[in-house]
């Protein structure tokens, strides 16, 4: 079902909806949009990070692991010292 009908189906039972069905649509809503605003993690800096950003260094995370993109522990604490 294309994006445009499916907005059309949904407006239609929404026009015909009780207070019930306005209940559960409005917290899934709800849940949805705050879901993607929740903190669930920390940059470096401190800042915090969204659960859609830190889904998103993740897959960075590993994209540079499939390439090869990294150093080992011991590269890392040689650097270090």
């Amino acid at each position: 079902m294309q994006t445009l009908e499916l907005k059309k189906r949904i407006q239609a039972y929404l026009a015909d909806a009780d207070d019930r069905v306005l209940k559960i649509v409005n917290s899934v809503f709800e849940n949805y949009y705050n879901e993607e605003k929740e903190v669930v993690a920390f940059y470096p800096d401190g800042s915090p990070m969204t659960k859609k950003q830190y889904k998103a260094a993740l897959d960075i995370a590993e994209e540079q692991i499939l390439k090869g993109d990294f150093i080992s522990v011991e590269e890392f604490e040689r650097e270090e010292s």
